[in-house]
């Protein structure tokens, strides 16, 4: 590892934890310490490996970020119209995201600088924290992404139960700076009649995580934001 990453050392885990496994979702705020925060972020505005993920249905696609440079302006709306259109009826997603786990998994690009995020999530420390949050001590690995959310992206809801895995929590560390509330982007948690319970602003350097299943989308990053919605996220496995 070519920096040493850390988590916050002055977080009281039991106490968190309380809270999380009480209410059912917990915000951390300053969950790394300051140096940790700033490389992160760093190296995610300085990541060139973005892949729009986008689906049609239960069907999940991925496109490089030189695909999507290479389309006209013409199909490009082409493109985010239907998005929009299947996005009225049934689960839709658009954002630009970068699968560090798999990639390690897979072979690819090592020495990629956000492997390290995911050597931290995975790390003795990380799921000993994980662990005493949730209160689950079956947890077995963290799985990791980078996101990116441009104006015009968002996440339907939905509430992340998955067929093949078992998912105890996820979670969400954004490291968005300076984001104004009126740009959207808001991490939602809604209730059986469909209102906001609470909306998450982005924000630099803080931990979102909540158990599974829990219904909640990604609002609408709106088009006259002034930046893109930057965060790490994954899930917890038994």
């Amino acid at each position: 590892m070519s920096q040493q990453l850390k988590i916050n050392p002055d977080l009281d885990p039991q106490e968190l934890g309380e809270t999380l496994q009480q209410v059912g979702r917990l915000q951390v705020p300053n969950f790394f310490t300051d140096e940790t925060a700033d490389y992160l972020h760093e190296i995610h505005i300085g990541n060139k490996d973005w892949y729009l993920a986008y689906n049609e249905g239960n069907n999940f696609y991925e496109s490089s970020i030189e695909q999507v440079q290479a389309v006209t302006p013409q199909q490009q709306q082409q493109f985010m119209g239907n998005i929009y259109a299947r996005a009225r009826t049934q689960f839709q997603y658009v954002f630009y995201q970068y699968y560090i786990s798999q990639a390690i998994e897979l072979g690819e690009q090592p020495g990629h600088l956000m492997h390290q995020f995911n050597e931290l999530m995975n790390g003795n420390e990380a799921l000993h924290l994980m662990r005493t949050l949730t209160g689950v001590e079956a947890i077995e690995k963290a799985d990791s992404y980078a996101s990116l959310y441009s104006p015009g992206h968002f996440l339907t809801a939905h509430d992340d139960r998955h067929a093949s895995h078992d998912r105890v929590a996820a979670y969400v560390i954004s490291m968005t700076k300076s984001w104004d509330k009126n740009w959207g982007g808001h991490l939602a948690f809604f209730d059986d009649a469909g209102n906001i319970n609470e909306a998450l602003i982005p924000s630099f350097n803080t931990l979102n995580i909540f158990l599974v299943p829990q219904l909640h989308a990604v609002q609408l990053v709106s088009p006259f934001a002034g930046g893109n919605r930057t965060s790490y996220l994954g899930w917890l496995h038994r």
